[in-house]
C-alpha cells in the first residue's frame, strides 16, 4: 500500500476497520505521520477488541437483564484508562444499560468502520455533517426493511453499543469523583427512602455487581472451597427468590480502605446467610429497622488483615466466618426435616381412614408390629436424628410400593412441602452431613482457609 499515491492511501483508509488503522499507523514513519491516529482511534480500537472472543465475545443478557457470565472471564474496555480489563472493575449500569452493552455482529456500531478522514478540519466537520445527515434511525429502519427482522428488534440493534465510549471502570470513577457524589444519596418513593443502588461512603464505595447462582451462603462467600459438582444432587428448600436449588447472589465490589484495591464482599469476612436481597450495609445476622450501615472505613480485606494481624488470627476470623454460615444452613436443613412429618398425620382423612400412620409402621416389619404405642408424626419430628430416619425409611417403603402416590394422597402431597420433602430427605440429611464434615476439616487446619482466602480472594485490579 505504501507504493500507492497518497490521493488513494487516503481514500482507501476510511475503509479500514480502527483496530486495522492503529495497526497500520505502527508500521512505519509515513503512515504514522498520515494517519495522526487520535485518542479517539485508540478508544474505538478497544471497543472493536473487546467483542473478540480473548475478552467474552458478545454477552448474553437474560430476561431480568443479568448478565450472564462466568466470573472473571468476560471482559470490557474503559475508555477513560483505556484498558480491557474484567467485568469485576464495572458496575451494573456500565455493562447492563442498552447503549452501554457489547453489539452483536449484526448491530449498526459493530458494522461501522473507523470514518478516517485527513487532518484538515474542515474536512473532518463536513464529514461528520454526512454522518449525522446519514446515520439515522429512519434510514437505518429502511436499509434493513427487507431482513424479515422485527421492528422492535431493529431499534435495540440500533442502539445497542452506541454509547461504550461513554463507559468507564470503577477506579476511574472514584479517582473522577463519581462515586463521592454520589455517596448516600437516597431515591424517594411511596414507600419512603431508599438508598440508590450503591451504597458506602465517600472514601470506601460499595458498588452493586453482577448476580451469580449459588446453591447456599457457603458457596458464595467460599466459592471453589468445596465444589459442588454440576450433575451432584443438593436439597430444595422452600422457594424464595429461587430458581430450582440455586439462588441468584448478588456480588458487591469494594474499595479496601486499608490497600485502596477493589474486592468482593466475600474477601472480607462479611455477609450472612439469610437472604439473597441482603446488602452490605444490612447486618450480617438479619434486616433491621433503622439500620443506617457499618463503619465501611473499619472494613479490611483479608491480605490487609494478615498483614496488620497475622495469618493465625485471619484462620480464627475465617473459620468463626464459615461456622457462622453453616449454623444458619444447619438450622435450614433441620427445620425442612421436620416439615413433612406434619403432614402425614392427614394421610388417614386423605385416604378415607384406608391408610393411617400407625397402620403403614405396623405393616411394614415384625418388629414393627412389637411396637406398645407407635409415635405419631409430630412426635417422630422432634426425634433425634437417627430415630427419625428410621421411621422415614418406613414411610418412603410405603410410598415406593403405591402405584400412584399423588392419586392415593391427594391434596397431601402439597401440604408442607410433602413431595419435596419425601423424594429428598436423604439429600437433605447428606448436605448436612457433608457441612459437618467440612468443618470438622477447617477445624483440624485453619490454613485451608487462609492459604484458599489469599488465593482466591484475590483483587480485582
Amino acid at each position: 500500500m505504501i507504493s500507492l499515491t497518497i490521493d488513494i492511501q487516503v481514500l482507501i483508509l476510511p475503509f479500514l476497520t480502527s483496530t486495522s488503522l492503529i495497526s497500520l499507523s505502527q508500521t512505519s514513519r509515513h503512515f504514522r505521520q498520515l494517519i495522526d491516529s487520535q485518542r479517539k482511534d485508540f478508544v474505538n480500537r478497544l471497543l472493536e477488541l473487546e467483542c473478540t472472543p480473548e475478552c467474552g465475545g458478545e454477552v448474553t443478557i437474560n430476561d431480568h437483564a443479568k448478565i450472564v457470565i462466568p466470573l472473571g472471564t468476560v471482559s470490557y474496555a474503559c475508555t477513560n484508562c483505556l484498558k480491557i480489563i474484567p467485568h469485576t472493575h464495572f458496575d451494573n449500569h456500565a455493562l447492563l444499560r442498552l447503549r452501554l452493552r457489547k453489539p452483536p455482529p449484526e448491530s449498526r456500531v459493530s458494522q461501522q468502520l473507523c470514518g478516517w478522514m485527513s487532518g484538515d478540519a474542515k474536512a473532518q466537520g463536513l464529514k461528520r455533517q454526512i454522518d449525522l445527515r446519514n446515520d439515522t434511525l429512519s434510514n437505518w429502519m429502511c436499509q434493513n426493511s427487507s431482513s424479515g427482522i422485527p421492528a422492535s428488534k431493529l431499534l435495540e440493534l440500533y442502539k445497542i453499543g452506541s454509547a461504550r465510549n461513554r463507559r468507564i471502570c470503577n477506579e476511574c470513577k472514584f479517582i473522577t469523583g463519581f462515586w463521592s457524589r454520589n455517596a448516600g444519596i437516597r431515591s424517594q418513593s411511596w414507600r419512603g427512602k431508599h438508598r440508590n443502588s450503591n451504597i458506602g461512603t465517600a472514601a470506601v464505595p460499595v458498588v452493586k455487581g453482577r448476580q451469580r447462582r449459588c446453591h447456599d451462603s457457603t458457596e458464595r462467600y467460599f466459592p471453589g472451597l468445596f465444589p459442588i459438582a454440576a450433575d451432584a444432587e443438593y436439597p430444595w428448600r422452600w422457594k424464595i427468590y429461587r430458581e430450582e436449588n440455586c439462588d441468584w447472589w448478588t456480588l458487591w465490589s469494594i474499595r479496601c480502605p486499608g490497600c485502596a484495591i477493589w474486592q468482593e464482599r466475600a474477601g472480607f469476612r462479611k455477609g450472612g446467610g439469610y437472604g439473597v436481597k441482603a446488602t452490605p450495609a444490612d447486618p450480617d445476622g438479619w434486616r433491621q429497622p433503622g439500620w443506617d450501615g457499618p463503619h465501611f472505613e473499619e472494613w479490611r480485606c483479608n491480605r490487609c488483615f494478615a498483614k496488620s494481624l497475622g495469618k493465625e488470627q485471619l484462620g480464627r476470623e475465617l473459620l468463626a466466618f464459615w461456622k457462622r454460615l453453616v449454623d444458619w444452613e444447619l438450622s435450614m436443613f433441620n427445620q425442612l426435616l421436620r416439615v413433612g412429618w406434619y403432614a402425614v398425620d392427614a394421610i388417614e382423612d386423605a385416604t378415607k381412614k384406608k391408610y393411617s400412620w400407625a397402620q403403614i409402621v405396623k405393616r411394614d416389619s415384625v418388629s414393627s408390629q412389637l411396637l406398645r404405642k407407635v409415635p405419631t408424626a409430630e412426635e417422630v419430628a422432634k426425634m433425634e436424628f437417627e430415630q427419625r430416619r428410621h421411621y422415614y425409611r418406613i414411610l418412603k417403603r410405603w410410598l415406593n410400593n403405591l402405584d400412584d402416590p399423588a392419586a392415593v394422597l391427594g391434596d397431601v402431597m402439597d401440604r408442607h412441602w410433602f413431595r419435596q420433602w419425601s423424594n429428598e430427605y436423604e439429600i437433605l440429611e447428606k448436605r448436612i452431613e457433608d457441612l459437618e464434615t467440612y468443618t470438622n476439616i477447617l477445624e483440624a487446619d485453619s490454613g485451608k482457609l487462609v492459604s484458599f482466602a489469599l488465593d482466591r480472594y484475590s483483587s480485582l485490579v
